[in-house]
């Protein structure tokens, strides 16, 4: 068994007839028969059943198309490998952050990404925490800018930058006209917060139970850009983040007096990663040239 008769099968899955599968593996028509009887006879059993108006798969072979299509895959993920080997500054990198910083943070890193390594095929992925850390933790991404603390035995981190919490109220409040706010004054308000799963939801209802605060029980936002339009109409406050408040002029933001909330960024690969110098290198950058 060979990796060609595999290369062979998916493409007849794909292209539904021998000539076409062939004309797309660049081989005759015959060999790539010839190549597909092989491998049946190597396994004793029939992967397709033939008729005069074409073939379809038996269960056994489609049994056997799901494993090609893993080999095949893992193939890719070898050959990718060994550019990477050779030159980790190259190929793809995928690199992914959550909903409350990928809109806000991506597009200021994007342009130096690419200007300061221009032999990378950058692609950004925006997903919740936790399918973030899954996809670390299987290979499907290279690295991801997670909010500290993460506790994964598997990955390593650096961080990026440390960014303040505000308070974000309508310009129409009574307390528009303010730039500060004490902690204490926010227990009357109704508080408005993001949905489950959201790692900055977490964060806000840290500060909360702390602070004795409460929140909007019967709404809450499933995205940033909801919840700022629910806070600039008046119908509740929230903990924004100053990534976000500084793209979003239209609410006003009170600073907590001596300080208040905040959450550090760090980028987090993992520990076997064959690029770590890279990361490494990317952390300095980008803390250095792109904090908050």
């Amino acid at each position: 068994m060979n990796l060609r008769a595999f290369e062979y099968l998916l493409a007849l899955e794909k292209h539904g007839s021998f000539r076409l599968a062939a004309e797309a593996c660049n081989v005759s028509q015959p060999a790539l028969s010839i190549q597909i009887k092989k491998i049946e006879e190597e396994l004793d059993v029939l992967l397709l059943e033939r008729s005069q108006k074409g073939f379809m798969f038996t269960p056994s072979g489609l049994e056997v198309l799901k494993r090609a299509r893993i080999v095949m895959q893992q193939v890719e993920e070898v050959e990718g490998l060994a550019q990477i080997w050779h030159d980790p500054y190259s190929g793809a990198l995928s690199l992914g952050a959550f909903p409350t910083l990928a809109p806000y943070y991506f597009p200021r890193i994007l342009d130096h990404l690419v200007d300061a390594y221009p032999n990378l095929q950058v692609n950004l992925v925006e997903e919740k925490t936790h399918v973030l850390i899954e996809r670390l933790r299987d290979g499907s991404l290279d690295a991801a800018f997670l909010a500290l603390p993460v506790h994964e035995e598997l990955l390593e981190h650096g961080e990026i930058f440390t960014e303040e919490f505000y308070v974000g109220i309508s310009p129409k409040h009574p307390w528009a006209g303010r730039k500060t706010i004490d902690s204490s004054q926010l227990a009357a308000e109704p508080l408005l917060l993001l949905e489950e799963g959201h790692c900055l939801r977490g964060q806000a209802l840290d500060f909360c139970s702390h602070e004795g605060l409460g929140e909007v029980l019967n709404f809450r936002a499933s995205s940033m850009e909801t919840l700022l339009q629910m806070v600039s109409m008046g119908r509740a406050i929230s903990l924004v983040p100053e990534c976000v408040a500084k793209k979003n002029p239209h609410i006003h933001y009170l600073k907590f007096k001596g300080g208040g909330p905040a959450r550090t960024i760090g980028l987090y690969w993992r520990k076997s990663s064959v690029r770590r110098d890279l990361m490494l290198e990317l952390v300095d950058d980008l803390g250095r040239e792109y904090g908050v």
